[in-house]
């Protein structure tokens, strides 16, 4: 790839980081003066509408004691109450900011982070390619899906293990793998990709690096790719419901380098979330150079399950 291009392509990706890493250290600033990201509370929603972000302090048969996140006490009446539910994220202001339901992936890439055991999300990427994943253990993830096209829908079929290595409040590493194969000739094998990747950051604010290998494993013939696809990402709040995301490919291989770049917005629900992003190519082939810009794509996720603990 000329080095006018490559030049061009580093831009892109430091043009779509740069507001991801400023508007991080201005998050930081004001989550000193806030809850802190992952604060566990109770959503309590009355018949009148209203609802009310509280801490249980007591409860009987009747009646709850809570305390506001501004630190008043009340008495809320049981028969007042149409629904309770957990829930984490933070005080920006007046203002609870619940977490990213989605937060174990980008637009499509998996973070660092793991669903907590007997969570999970039904996915749509791309609209045509759809996955139903689930928490088994609060490390181990396990996806499945098949692509809602013709000729394809339930003759192929991709599998998605994840084994989060570890995970704190800042930092997250996990390996996996994405795994293709058809139902027809499942003694061929498999064809896909390992990768190891780890995020950095509290899921309103961080930045996300991982390295793939292609492999193809089956009885006659198998390989395993020496060449890694490198993935840089991010992913910044702008608002209590809308936060920017990038994700940005790199394949390292001889004759074929180049990279593929996307940015889009994430709309965020109390359980869904729906991605709009942009997806553009810089020089994939040999003696390539060319730009192709622009694919949409469009991500829904909801998820299920008991809240994050």
């Amino acid at each position: 790839m000329p080095l006018c291009i490559r030049g061009l392509a580093l831009a892109a990706l430091l043009a779509t980081l740069a507001p991801v890493v400023a508007h991080a250290q201005d998050t930081a600033k004001v989550a000193q003066r806030d809850t802190a990201t992952g604060d566990t509370v109770t959503v309590v929603r009355l018949r009148d509408g209203s609802v009310l972000f509280v801490r249980i302090l007591a409860q009987d048969s009747t009646r709850l004691r809570v305390r506001t996140m501004g630190g008043t006490q009340i008495d809320v009446q049981r028969d007042q109450i149409t629904s309770m539910s957990r829930t984490r994220g933070r005080y920006v202001g007046n203002e609870f900011w619940a977490e990213d339901p989605n937060g174990t992936r980008l637009l499509f890439t998996s973070t660092g982070r793991a669903l907590g055991k007997g969570e999970g999300y039904v996915s749509a990427y791309f609209l045509f390619f759809p996955f139903v994943a689930y928490g088994v253990t609060d490390r181990l993830t396990i996806a499945a899906g098949t692509p809602v096209i013709p000729g394809l829908i339930g003759r192929a079929f991709y599998v998605a293990p994840k084994f989060t290595l570890a995970e704190t409040n800042n930092a997250s590493y996990a390996i996996g793998a994405l795994s293709f194969a058809l139902t027809e000739d499942v003694a061929a094998g498999t064809t896909g990709l390992l990768y190891g990747v780890g995020t950095w950051g509290n899921r309103d604010n961080a930045f996300t690096a991982g390295a793939g290998w292609g492999y193809r494993w089956g009885s006659d013939d198998s390989d395993l790719s020496s060449a890694p696809v490198i993935v840089l990402g991010g992913e910044t709040r702008l608002s209590r419901r809308v936060k920017l995301v990038t994700e940005n490919w790199f394949y390292t291989g001889a004759g074929a380098k180049g990279g593929i770049f996307s940015g889009g917005f994430r709309f965020i629900g109390d359980r869904l979330s729906t991605d709009f992003g942009l997806i553009g190519v810089a020089g994939v082939g040999e003696g390539d150079g060319g730009l192709g810009c622009c694919l949409p794509t469009v991500n829904f996720v909801w998820n299920f399950g008991r809240q994050r603990r």
